[in-house]
């Protein structure tokens, strides 16, 4: 039987391919949970497309059963608070717990249909929360229309829409999507009228791909909408003149406080941060039981392999020798392992879309796989110390004993 090219590696070769299956899940488990952290520290940090400065969110009242107050009473009530610069009533609010998503589709694309988060606008709406147009013009004042309640009727047709720069590549690509169409219900036709960089989604929004369309559609009942307001001065004295002006018109009604949008933001990006805290803390602790195996697996070959190394150093190696041979194959072992957990990481977001909303950056990757080498070679240092320490006088030169 020929003698194999390796010191340890490939005997047995099952064991060695589990290993290096093992570090490609390692790897796979590193670039999701450095995703996880980018994504966290994005959503915390990043842009929202809104102005969130001195801008808060008194959510719908609760009226007693049977009775029903006007989104535009309250409105007058809330524009009359010292304090207060602009209010507007939506159907939802950025970063709250109540969402409004539904299916739209391009006529040129009646098969791809994204779930997609839908604001119902007033005419205070883009005003109020400093939202501003990268293309395309705000809605007139013709188009806006109250909801009557009913989805199926939620819009006269044709009604103009704005879009998130997200929802119009994913709609149109890189074509310009002014004076484009989309329907959102059978027979119930859009025209694109204007582009928005990007709007923040509810914390319960069904998707997180930034996709958003705006209606000119007005809330008419206050037990349904969602009432942001931009002020000046102190917010938690502004908050309570609010709260008092809304009990003192509605005293039947329980009245919401007031809370501010940065705490909103920051209460939405509670899960991101457990789910990144989660997907770090399954990686650290996969890569403690790989290294751990690989250490353990190294002792065992080189006590399997003793009289091979002794023999080896025997015709003349020297101990650096194999010390650096056997950290080559270690070498070997991490980047194979670095190119299946890249592959694999690549394919998944194809594969499996709530693993990962894309793949890996290149930067990521490197990285990865720089800690992977790094990683393995540190749990080559028992092994290589070992092999180091086997004296050549251990074996005979018996032909009895082959290599």
């Amino acid at each position: 039987m020929p003698s194999s090219p390796f010191l340890l590696l490939g005997r047995p070769r099952a064991g060695t391919w589990l290993l290096a299956l093992q570090l490609a899940i390692g790897v796979v488990l590193c670039l999701h949970a450095w995703q996880a952290m980018e994504a966290s520290q994005a959503r915390r940090s990043s842009p929202s497309g809104i102005d969130e400065t001195n801008l808060l969110l008194v959510p719908w009242l609760q009226t007693k059963p049977g009775t029903h107050v006007d989104t535009a009473d309250v409105l007058r009530v809330l524009r009359a608070v010292p304090g207060v610069q602009a209010a507007t009533a939506t159907n939802q609010a950025p970063y709250g717990n109540s969402a409004w998503s539904v299916h739209v589709w391009a006529d040129e694309a009646p098969a791809s249909r994204p779930l997609v988060s839908t604001y119902l606008a007033d005419e205070s709406f883009l005003a109020t929360l400093g939202i501003t147009l990268s293309r395309g013009r705000a809605f007139a004042t013709v188009d806006y229309q109250d909801y009557t309640g009913d989805q199926q009727r939620l819009h006269a047709d044709p009604a103009p829409v704005i879009l998130s720069a997200a929802l119009a590549g994913r709609l149109y690509g890189a074509t310009d999507p002014l004076g484009r169409t989309l329907q959102m219900l059978p027979g119930k036709r859009l025209h694109v009228i204007g582009v928005i960089d990007r709007m923040p989604l509810p914390a319960s929004a069904h998707r997180r791909d930034g996709t958003v369309l705006v209606l000119p559609v007005r809330m008419t009942r206050a037990e349904e909408a969602h009432f942001l307001v931009r002020y000046t001065g102190n917010a938690d004295v502004v908050s309570a003149r609010m709260h008092a002006a809304l009990k003192d018109a509605y005293a039947d009604a329980v009245v919401p406080a007031a809370e501010a949008m940065s705490s909103l933001r920051e209460r939405a990006s509670k899960d991101v941060r457990q789910r990144a805290r989660a997907s770090l803390a399954v990686c650290v602790a996969w890569w403690l039981l790989t290294l751990g195996m690989l250490m353990l697996g190294g002792h065992r070959w080189i006590q399997e392999h003793t009289q091979e190394f002794s023999l080896r150093r025997a015709f003349g190696a020297t101990a650096l020798q194999l010390a650096r041979r056997l950290r080559c194959e270690y070498l070997l072992l991490a980047a194979i392992a670095s190119a299946l957990g890249a592959g694999a990481a690549w394919a998944l977001p194809r594969l499996l879309p709530t693993w990962s909303p894309s793949a890996p950056s290149a930067a990521s990757l490197a990285a990865i796989a720089l800690w992977t080498i790094v990683a393995v070679q540190s749990a080559a240092a028992w092994p290589v110390r070992l092999t180091r320490r086997i004296p050549p006088h251990l074996v005979s030169r018996s032909p009895s004993v082959r290599l």
